[in-house]
């Protein structure tokens, strides 16, 4: 049992292998989110976020039916080779003005742009 709690010391450190990627990689999920999130909440065109330095490609089907009030930006985990994942708490509001709290998952590609989409498996 004693040579456990140094291994389980050692995971906490390493962030239990949440991250296989460089952390610049998952600071640009991070922002890519959280830019496609500013311009939601702030009922901007999707097509602004193209114009970014670092372009980004966001779609979201809520858009259409709901504001987003405000949003929490929670896990980030840049474990998956193809995807770094970014869990978001959405506070949004219907059009007809019920007010709701909904937890999504986003799948952030690297790519040029980057790609923000739902990840439908979450």
């Amino acid at each position: 049992m004693r040579n456990l709690i140094p291994l389980a010391v050692a995971a906490l450190a390493l962030g239990c292998g949440s991250s296989g990627r460089p952390a610049s990689e998952v600071e640009r999920a991070r922002a890519a989110v959280t830019a496609a999130l500013d311009g939601w909440k702030a009922n901007e065109a999707p097509e602004k976020l193209k114009a970014r330095p670092d372009p980004v490609d966001f779609a979201d089907e809520l858009r259409a039916t709901h504001a987003l009030t405000d949003y929490t930006v929670g896990k980030v985990d840049g474990s998956d080779k193809d995807v770094v994942r970014v869990t978001v708490v959405l506070k949004l509001k219907d059009k007809k003005g019920k007010s709701s709290e909904r937890e999504a998952v986003y799948a952030v590609a690297l790519r040029a742009p980057v790609v923000v989409s739902r990840d439908p498996y979450f």
